[in-house]
């Protein structure tokens, strides 16, 4: 079987990470090339080209984000372009729907509503897609609602990559980010608003001044919010500037170091499908805190508290440090979701999901 894959490949990118994961446990099982995919703006028939590229294969599979396809504007969206040029069976993994009235536009709420549904089903539904694959519930539920066939909608949580087995040195990287003396609870990955950082922000108010957050990552490449800011604004306005650390991007050895050095990895979000930071963090073994959401629920590996409440996220900090018992007990979960989820179980149902649809092709033709 010959694979065309369409993703971000060389761009610091949570996607390209986790596509490279996933065609090396593919390559085991298939021939798979790669169709490198840009945030940078292009012109369509760049977008064109690369629907052609993903017809020199037997099957055309997507790594779907609006980054990728120019975002959802209606005359820089370069999706219409390469779909209608893909001439093989198309799967398209979907890592996001956007949805929901933001402003950005400057619509009224109803009418962005209704321009995004309108957008996400020319997009999701077209006729070039026979089926989609997803890593959250929330995603799930959402294409069916467009109009998705449920039984086409083919979903595996999130897989979690096996880390090294020994952990890094964090002391050269304690130093570095002044932390002697010090009990670190980080925030990995890029830099967005939705992770909860001021939830996060509000419980160090309430934690002793041992406590210091680390908010381990950079702003992503097609982020203008201007993030950082806001998040060194929120500390100061919170007055726990001198305990909050904000890193930038980090390269892979110096993110592993300020991973070991956790004292519990946060997962604060306000709302979520699927997080690759969080699987960051259980990959490694990290006792993680995240909030009471349906996809950090399902894992049955982290310990929970109410979404956005800080008061309840301090206190699970405490007692979670003060319970040896409980930590030993989470840690034996996160050790049993990490075997049971790896890439190579994702790569055998994705290779499953091309073969029912070449034979779908094979059918339709006879």
């Amino acid at each position: 079987m010959d694979v065309r894959l369409l993703t971000t490949w060389d761009e610091p990118c949570g996607v390209a990470e986790y596509s490279r994961l996933l065609v090396q446990a593919l390559r085991r099982r298939a021939a798979v090339e790669v169709v490198p995919a840009t945030f940078r703006p292009c012109p369509k028939t760049t977008y064109a080209a690369m629907g052609r590229a993903l017809s020199d294969g037997d099957v055309a599979h997507v790594q779907h984000s609006y980054a990728f396809f120019g975002g959802m504007h209606p005359l820089r969206s370069g999706w219409a372009a390469l779909a209608a040029s893909v001439t093989r069976p198309m799967l398209l993994t979907v890592h996001e729907l956007d949805s929901r009235p933001t402003g950005a536009y400057r619509l009224p709420p109803v009418v962005e509503s209704a321009y995004k549904q309108r957008f996400n089903r020319s997009v999701f539904l077209h006729p070039a897609v026979r089926g989609w694959m997803v890593h959250s519930v929330e995603l799930r539920d959402a294409l069916v609602g467009l109009g998705a066939p449920a039984e086409r909608v083919l979903y595996r949580p999130l897989p979690v990559d096996v880390a090294p087995k020994t952990s890094p040195d964090p002391a050269p990287v304690r130093r570095s980010l002044r932390l002697e003396g010090t009990r670190a609870l980080v925030i990995v990955g890029f830099l967005v608003r939705r992770k909860g950082y001021e939830v996060a922000l509000e419980a160090l108010r309430r934690l002793p001044r041992e406590w210091v957050l680390v908010a381990a990552g950079g702003e992503h490449p097609t982020d203008r919010s201007q993030t950082a800011a806001w998040l060194q604004a929120e500390a100061e306005r919170l007055g726990v500037a001198e305990r909050l650390r904000i890193t930038g991007y980090l390269p892979d050895a110096a993110l592993e170091g300020v991973t070991a050095l956790a004292d519990a990895v946060l997962a604060p979000f306000r709302e979520m499908s699927a997080s690759a930071s969080l699987n960051y963090a259980l990959a490694r073994r990290k006792l993680v805190i995240a909030s009471d959401l349906p996809e950090n629920r399902a894992l049955n590996c982290v310990r929970l508290f109410p979404a956005g409440d800080g008061a309840a996220l301090a206190a699970a900090v405490q007692e979670l440090a003060a319970d040896e018992t409980e930590r030993r007990r989470l840690l034996r979960s996160v050790d049993r979701y990490v075997r049971e989820h790896s890439y190579d179980a994702l790569a055998e149902a994705t290779v499953q999901r091309y073969q029912e649809l070449l034979r779908e092709r094979g059918a339709a033709k006879r």
